[in-house]
């Protein structure tokens, strides 16, 4: 595999695309069945995928990204989505565009926000 000579552009790109992937999940899921995402389990979905991804992109491509702030993100992101359901008709595709947006909008900034966290201990090519 061909490595980046700069991955610093991967240190905030990784637990953003970790957090859209938990989040896209549970808003998945809640689009087919409401009452498996509605309160904690639709975050901890949420946040199982995020942390998921985020171990994946850190073991199997060796980037340096921040399985703490993508778990994070993707806890608040679909908080913030799954709160949207007391607005909108929860469970159906305007929730899940509007409330996706919204918790997105939270979710990714503070993926992005606690992103350089992942290059603590972070050894290119180590275990």
């Amino acid at each position: 595999m061909t490595q980046s000579t700069n991955p610093y552009w991967q240190v905030p790109l990784g637990p953003v695309l970790a957090t859209i992937c938990g989040l896209s999940t549970t808003l998945l899921l809640g689009l087919v069945s409401w009452s498996l995402v509605k309160g904690v389990p639709g975050i901890a979905i949420g946040m199982f995928v995020g942390v998921l991804v985020a171990s994946w992109l850190r073991w199997k491509s060796d980037w340096p990204v921040s399985i703490f702030a993508s778990g994070l993100g993707a806890a608040v992101a679909c908080y913030g989505a799954i709160a949207t359901a007391e607005l909108l008709p929860p469970g159906s595709i305007d929730w899940m565009w509007k409330g996706g947006l919204y918790g997105a909008a939270f979710g990714i900034t503070i993926a992005a926000i606690l992103s350089p966290l992942g290059l603590l201990g972070f050894q290119r090519g180590g275990n």
